[in-house]
C-alpha cells in the first residue's frame, strides 16, 4: 500500500508503526483490495527490519530461484558431494574428515 500504484495517499506512522490514511482513502482502497482492510488498524513492529531484508531489488526473470529452489539445490549439491567424499573440502583446501 505504501509503494503500490497510485497509493501516493498512504503515509507511514513511526510512532504507531503502521499504515496511516484518510478515512475516504483507506474506504476506497479497501472497496477494491478487499484483503487490505485488515491493515488498517494494524501496527508493523518490525516494518523496518524487515523491509531492509525483503525489500531489495530480486531477480525475477527465467533464472529467478524461489527460497525452495535454492535449498533443493543444496540439497542435490550434497548428496552428491556424499558420492564423492574427495569433493568435500573446506575454505582451507583441506580434505575433510569424512569418517564422522
Amino acid at each position: 500500500m505504501l509503494k503500490g500504484k497510485d497509493n501516493s495517499s498512504f503515509g507511514w506512522d513511526e510512532h504507531m508503526q503502521m499504515v496511516v490514511a484518510e478515512d475516504v482513502v483507506w474506504n476506497s482502497h479497501i472497496s477494491s483490495h478487499k484483503k487490505a482492510g485488515q491493515f488498517r488498524h494494524h501496527s508493523f513492529s518490525y516494518y523496518d527490519q524487515l523491509t531492509s531484508i525483503y525489500a531489495k531489488d530480486r531477480a525475477t526473470g527465467k533464472d529467478a530461484q524461489t527460497t525452495i529452489d535454492i535449498v533443493e539445490e543444496i540439497d542435490a549439491e550434497n548428496v552428491a558431494t556424499a558420492k564423492n567424499p574427495k569433493e568435500l573440502r573446506n575454505d582451507h583446501r583441506c580434505e575433510a574428515n569424512v569418517s564422522l
